[in-house]
């Protein structure tokens, strides 16, 4: 089973054709999206839109925050310690685009 905690470490501006890495995210149930480097609040602010999608919403939730101004290592510590609904895992996985 694939982490349910996802970092999303890049520098890249979100655009539409990354719609698909969303959805397959949202697909997995993953339960934290951190998005992490430049733009990280465009990826905080598209992934809170495919989330709250109204075909979407009631499925389920994911908590997504964004982190211009704090290294990867602190990122990966606050999610580290996120509790996963229902136990599960605690890993973490980075995703580097």
């Amino acid at each position: 089973m694939k982490p349910r905690k996802v970092i999303l470490a890049t520098n890249r501006r979100y655009s539409e054709q990354y719609e698909p890495l969303l959805e397959e995210l949202f697909n997995r149930r993953i339960e934290l999206f951190c998005a992490w480097g430049t733009h990280c609040e465009q990826w905080e602010s598209a992934m809170d839109l495919f989330v709250t999608d109204p075909d979407r919403m009631k499925e389920h939730h994911i908590t997504t925050t964004s982190h211009a101004d704090e290294s990867l290592e602190d990122v990966q510590n606050m999610a580290s310690m996120w509790v996963v609904e229902g136990g599960g895992s605690n890993d973490v996985e980075i995703i580097r685009l």
